[in-house]
């Protein structure tokens, strides 16, 4: 598939729209890992066990993967700025279901609104930044989508525990309902979708049947390729940043739960920095981002080998340094996989492509949490804490993974090149 340039002039009126998808997105990512913060209130308000907290957590998941592809083909058909608002008001909705749970059950339903509603923000944002800036900006600014999000996920941690303690986790949730709407509103008022001008060949694509558009993109080698290797990446970094980096780190060098805690914010440090770091050098340095892409993964592969089997010697600080090198690495290796796939998908039908494209790094993190659970569950626990080396067999299903997706950037490096897409 072929792109084409952006020519027209850029109108300011991108920053704003830009600006008030990243502030909506924060809350995505807020919302992704919330729920571990609030657990202790959650399992004592109802009552419940971990598995039934676990399985209500889940459903923001499971919700959020299996609308992408309607929400990327609403966005390409309705526009990014409708979508993005009407979504948002269902998370809301479900901010206050959630809040207002008398049961486990209730939250549960609660929390899948939640996912309903937040899903419908990152592929309308991907659209959005496809039609207001310049191609040879994509990486750039994706990156900087997946930063601000990521300061949601440190807001989940500190400050929503004091917000927690304070307020109480049931308005807590109202707070972030209240301000949920007041963006949406802000979206619906003061942006707008993108009016350029569409040459013909834009109005073919767009007027291309459903059905067929997705064969075309479902069919491209690429797609899958991408997609395998999305998998990989946030089925590895998502298990550690969303699972055992703390309990890692006090099995290892045990410690208290609250400073093991507090190390885990490197992670989402490093994507902040690292996504729009690798984003700028993709745009502006790399000729072709599949070298970007092998380089990333190589140097991914290298820091799960000193996790999985030098931390001892690695000590805290620098268990604490490759955490941050490792959300560094994962940050810039989304954004060059996604300016990759925005590089050879035509502008018309980026939604859609971004849409199908985005249930796997989501099916990669609820799979590679089930699987390294199991694995650390394996080794039993000594005292409280789990065993060091369950930790490490999990790394090492890590490890083997990013060498994997490592030789296939090497194996399927055409596939990947965008340089013949001048991206």
């Amino acid at each position: 598939m072929q792109t084409e340039a952006k020519t027209e002039p850029l109108d300011p009126h991108r920053w704003v729209v830009f600006g008030v998808i990243c502030a909506i997105y924060i809350l995505v990512y807020f919302h992704r890992v919330s729920t571990s913060v609030i657990a202790t209130d959650l399992l004592a308000a109802f009552q419940t066990n971990a598995a039934a907290l676990g399985f209500m957590s889940s459903m923001y998941f499971y919700l959020y993967a299996v609308e992408q592809p309607l929400v990327g083909y609403l966005s390409d058909r309705l526009g990014p700025r409708r979508v993005v608002v009407y979504w948002s008001l269902i998370a809301a909705l479900g901010c206050v279901v959630f809040g207002l749970a008398p049961s486990i059950g209730w939250a549960s339903v609660g929390r899948a609104l939640i996912g309903f509603g937040v899903g419908g923000v990152y592929v309308p944002g991907l659209k959005a930044i496809s039609q207001w800036f310049s191609r040879k900006d994509l990486g750039t600014m994706t990156g900087m989508l997946i930063g601000s999000g990521n300061l949601g996920a440190i807001v989940a941690t500190t400050p929503l525990a004091w917000m927690a303690s304070t307020w109480g986790w049931r308005l807590t949730f109202f707070a972030i309902s209240a301000l949920t709407v007041g963006l949406a509103l802000i979206g619906f008022f003061f942006v707008r979708d993108y009016a350029g001008g569409a040459t013909p060949s834009k109005k073919t694509a767009v007027e291309k049947p459903l059905k067929a558009s997705a064969l075309d993109i479902i069919t491209s080698p690429w797609f899958w390729v991408v997609a395998v290797l999305f998998f990989g990446v946030f089925g590895g970094t998502v298990s550690l940043q969303g699972l055992w980096a703390t309990p890692f780190v006090m099995s290892v060098f045990n410690i208290d739960r609250d400073y093991a805690s507090m190390i885990n914010v490197a992670i989402p440090i490093g994507y902040i920095l690292g996504a729009p770091f690798f984003g700028r050098l993709g745009d502006r340095v790399f000729g072709d981002r599949v070298n970007l892409l092998t380089f990333l993964f190589a140097l991914l592969t290298l820091a799960w080998f000193a996790l999985t089997f030098l931390p001892r010697l690695l000590g805290l600080g620098g268990v604490t340094a490759f955490y941050a090198v490792v959300g560094l690495i994962a940050g810039g290796l989304g954004t060059t996989l996604w300016a990759i796939a925005q590089a050879k998908t035509p502008l018309p039908i980026i939604g859609l492509m971004s849409g199908l494209m985005n249930p796997f790094p989501l099916l990669g993190m609820a799979v590679m949490q089930g699987v390294t659970g199991a694995i650390v569950n394996r080794a039993g626990k000594v005292g409280d804490v789990y065993a060091p080396v369950g930790y490490r067999n999990a790394f090492l299903l890590l490890l083997l993974i990013a060498a994997a997706c490592l030789v296939l950037c090497v194996v399927f490096r055409n596939r990947l090149s965008t340089k013949k897409h001048g991206a």
